[in-house]
C-alpha cells in the first residue's frame, strides 16, 4: 500500500505506484485461500465464521473513516457534496467500484474532489469474497480439480481484462471480473500449484526477480498506461514470485521484508490506505494550484492517524467476542452501514445542500447540462433519418454540416438557435476525439490517451472517409469544421510524418470539398481554461481569486499558433472562411470565463451551453447568408430540437 500512498502524494519516482493495489489483491487471494484450505482440512472452517472475521477486519476502521469523511464533506461545494453522498451510499453497500465505473476514469478522478475514490478496491475485494469461499470449498477435496478451476477462472478473467482495456477501459479498471485473476494468482500459490522449493538460493533468486518486476512496474508504468490488462502482469507475477520464493526456509528476502520498519508499516497499512486519500482530498480542496507540499504534509499526517486507527479501532475489534458477540457484530455493522448509506443518499437527493453557500458561489458552481453528444459518433449512413442529428428548422433542406470533435459539439445550442432564427437547417456529424481532415497524432506525453490509441485512430479515419462520401452525396452549401485543433498536432510525433504533413493533409481535404462546390468555414478553438471549470470558479469566488483564473490571451494564441498559421494561409488564398469565437471571449490581455456570474465553460476546455450562446454572434454573419428567401420562411415548421429550448440572448 505504500506505493499507492506515494503515487497519490505525487512523489517523483512512483508514477506506477497504483500497482500497489494489484499486489495487495494477490496477497489477499493467497492469504484467504490459505486460511480456507487450512481450516477446512482441520474441520474448523465455517462460512459464517469467515464472514465474521471479514467484518471484524474490514468494517470498524472503514466505518470510522466514512463517518469522519461524512462530517468533513460539509466543506465541499454542492456538486461535489452531492457526488460524495452518492459514493458514501455506494461504499456503505460495497458497490463504490460500480458507481465510479459509470463516472470518469480513475486517473481523471484522482485530480478531482472524490474523497472515497480509493474504496473501489475494497468493494472489488468484498464482491470477490461473496462467492469465492463457497466455490473453493466445493473443489477443495480434489486438488487437481481445484487448481484446474482456479487456472480456468483466472485465464478467463485475464482474457476479459486484456479485451476490456481497449473496448471498455472503465470496466477493465473497476469490474471484479477483470481483477479476479489477480486474486486467483495468489490462491493458486496457496493451492500448491508449484512444488515447494528446497534450495534457499533459488527461492531468494525468484523473490528478488519478483521485487525487481514490481520496482520496474512502479518506475515505468504511469497514468497514461493502458491498465490493467497485459500491463498488470508484471506486478502481479512479481508479487506471486515474492510469495513463492520467500516460503523457503531461511529466505534472506523474507528476512529483509521482515525488517521492523517494514513490519510496522505493514501493520498499519490498511488504516493508512483508508485515511491517506481523504486527507489529501480535503487538505487540497480549496487550493487553486497543485501544491505538492500540501499533499506530502497530508500523507505524513496519515501515518500517526493510521497508527491510532490500528491501535484503537482495528485491534480491539479483531479479538473474537471481546467487544461484541457475533450476532451483535452483524446487527451493528448492518445498522452503521445502513445509517451511512441513508445519510449519503440524503445528501445526494438534496443536491449537495446548496444553501450552505451564498448565491454568487452557487451560480458559479452550476455546471449546467453536459454538452449534447446524442448524435456524436452515430453511423453516417443513418444521419438523414436521425432527428437528433438535425440542426435548426426541420422543414428546410439541410444547407450546412457541422463536422468535428467534442469541441464542435459544444456549439450545437448556438447553431440550432441561429439556424431556427434564420430558417436554415443542417446535420450534426460530430464524433468525440475525431478531428475533421487533420491526421490524428499526439505529442509523446499524450500518446496513450484513448483518442490516440491505434484502434481509435483507425475508427476516426474510417469515419472521416464516410463523412466525405456523405458530403459528396448531400452537397450542402457550407461545412463548418471545428475541433480542439492544438491537441492533435505540434511537437514531436511518435508517428512518422514528413514535415508539413498536417498542412498538406488538411489542405487536400479542403480542396476536395471545394471541388464539390461546398464552402468551408474553419472554426478556430476557444482558449483552454484549466481553472474555468465551475468547481474551481466557485472556490476562486470564495477565496477572492477570480482574476487569477482567467487564461492569458497570449498563451492561447501561442498554443494555437501552428493551426492558426494553416487556417490563415488557407483563408488568404480564398480556400476557407475563418470564424474565431475566441475573439468574443478575449480582451487585450485575458479571456473571460464567466458572464454575469455564471460559468462560460463546462470544464477546462469545453464551453458550456451558456458559453456557446455567448459566442453565437461569431456565427451570425454565416447564418444570415444561409437564410432562405423571406417568402419561404413561413412554410418552415418548428425544429425537432425545440425541447432543448435554445434561446439566444
Amino acid at each position: 500500500m505504500l506505493a499507492v500512498v506515494l503515487f497519490h502524494a505525487r512523489i517523483r519516482g512512483f508514477p506506477g505506484g497504483f500497482v500497489g493495489v494489484d499486489i495487495f489483491l494477490v496477497i489477499s487471494g493467497y492469504l484467504i485461500a490459505q486460511l480456507i484450505l487450512r481450516e477446512s482440512a482441520a474441520g474448523s472452517f465455517t462460512l459464517i465464521g469467515f464472514y465474521e472475521r471479514r467484518v471484524r477486519r474490514i468494517l470498524p476502521a472503514l466505518l470510522a473513516m466514512l463517518a469522519a469523511s461524512g462530517l468533513a464533506g460539509w466543506i465541499l461545494l454542492p456538486a461535489d457534496f452531492r457526488d460524495f453522498g452518492q459514493s458514501l451510499a455506494a461504499i456503505a453497500l460495497f458497490g463504490s467500484n460500480l458507481l465510479f465505473w459509470g463516472w470518469e476514469g480513475y486517473f481523471s478522478l484522482t485530480t478531482e474532489a472524490t474523497p472515497l475514490l480509493h474504496t473501489w478496491s475494497l468493494a472489488v475485494e468484498e464482491q470477490f469474497y461473496i462467492l469465492f469461499p463457497a466455490l473453493l470449498l466445493l473443489v477443495r477435496r480434489q486438488p487437481f480439480t481445484m487448481r484446474a478451476a482456479l487456472l480456468a477462472g483466472g485465464a478467463a478473467s485475464f482474457t476479459y481484462s486484456v479485451w476490456a482495456v481497449q473496448a471498455d477501459p472503465g470496466a477493465a479498471f473497476y469490474s471484479p471480473l477483470s481483477r479476479a485473476w489477480e486474486f486467483m494468482a495468489g490462491a493458486l500459490l496457496a493451492a500448491g500449484l508449484l512444488p515447494a522449493l528446497r534450495w534457499r538460493w533459488l527461492g531468494d533468486m525468484i523473490a528478488l526477480v519478483g521485487l525487481a518486476a514490481i520496482g520496474h512496474a512502479i518506475w515505468t508504468l504511469s497514468e497514461r498506461s493502458a491498465f490493467p490488462g497485459l500491463n498488470a502482469l508484471e506486478p502481479v507475477l512479481g508479487a506471486a514470485a515474492i510469495l513463492y520464493g520467500s516460503q523457503v526456509a531461511g529466505s534472506r528476502v523474507a528476512r529483509l521484508l521482515g525488517a521492523r520498519p517494514l513490519v510496522a508499516i505493514g501493520l498499519i497499512s490498511y488504516s493508512l490506505y483508508l485515511w491517506h486519500w481523504p486527507l489529501i482530498v480535503f487538505g487540497n480542496y480549496y487550493l487553486l494550484g497543485p501544491y505538492r507540499f500540501v499533499r506530502l504534509a497530508m500523507v505524513l499526517l496519515a501515518f500517526p492517524l493510521a497508527w491510532l486507527s490500528w491501535r484503537y479501532i482495528e485491534l480491539p475489534f479483531r479479538k473474537p467476542r471481546l467487544l461484541l458477540s457475533r450476532r451483535t457484530l452483524f446487527l451493528s455493522a448492518m445498522g452503521a452501514s445502513g445509517a451511512l448509506a441513508v445519510y449519503g443518499a440524503g445528501v445526494a437527493l438534496a443536491n449537495g445542500l446548496p444553501w450552505r453557500f451564498d448565491a454568487a458561489v452557487q451560480q458559479l458552481n452550476e455546471q449546467g447540462p453536459p454538452p449534447d453528444y446524442a448524435c456524436a459518433g452515430r453511423p453516417v449512413d443513418t444521419i438523414r433519418s436521425e432527428t437528433r442529428c438535425r440542426i435548426g428548422a426541420a422543414g428546410s433542406r439541410p444547407s450546412f454540416v457541422l463536422w468535428g470533435d467534442s469541441h464542435a459539439a459544444v456549439y450545437l445550442p448556438a447553431l440550432d438557435g441561429l439556424a431556427r432564427r434564420h430558417g436554415a437547417a443542417g446535420y450534426d456529424l460530430t464524433s468525440l476525439g475525431c478531428p475533421p481532415l487533420l491526421p490524428i497524432r499526439a505529442n509523446e506525453e499524450k500518446a496513450n490517451q484513448w483518442m490516440f490509441r491505434p484502434a481509435r485512430k483507425r475508427e476516426c479515419a474510417a469515419r472521416n472517409a464516410a463523412v466525405t462520401r456523405f458530403l459528396a452525396e448531400e452537397r450542402p452549401r457550407v461545412v463548418l469544421l471545428a475541433a480542439h485543433w492544438s491537441v492533435y498536432g505540434g511537437g514531436r510525433h511518435p508517428d512518422p510524418e514528413a514535415p508539413g504533413g498536417d498542412r498538406r493533409a488538411f489542405e487536400d481535404g479542403i480542396r476536395q470539398l471545394r471541388a464539390l462546390g461546398i464552402a468551408v468555414h474553419v472554426v478556430l478553438d476557444v482558449p483552454d481554461a484549466p481553472f474555468a471549470e465551475p468547481r474551481r470558479l466557485a472556490k476562486a469566488q470564495l477565496l477572492g481569486e477570480m482574476r487569477r483564473i482567467e487564461p492569458l490571451r497570449a498563451e492561447h494564441l501561442r498554443r494555437d499558433a501552428p493551426f492558426r498559421v494553416i487556417a490563415s494561409d488557407l483563408e488568404r488564398r480564398g480556400l476557407v472562411g475563418v470564424i474565431d469565437p475566441g475573439r468574443l471571449l478575449c480582451g487585450t490581455s485575458t479571456c473571460k470565463v464567466t458572464d454575469r456570474g455564471y460559468p462560460l465553460y463546462f470544464d477546462g476546455n469545453h464551453l458550456s451551453e451558456r458559453g456557446a450562446m455567448f459566442v453565437a454572434p461569431a456565427f451570425e454573419p454565416l447564418f444570415r447568408r444561409l437564410a432562405p428567401p423571406r417568402g419561404d420562411q413561413a412554410l418552415i415548421p418548428a425544429s425537432p430540437r425545440t425541447s432543448r429550448d435554445y434561446a439566444i440572448e
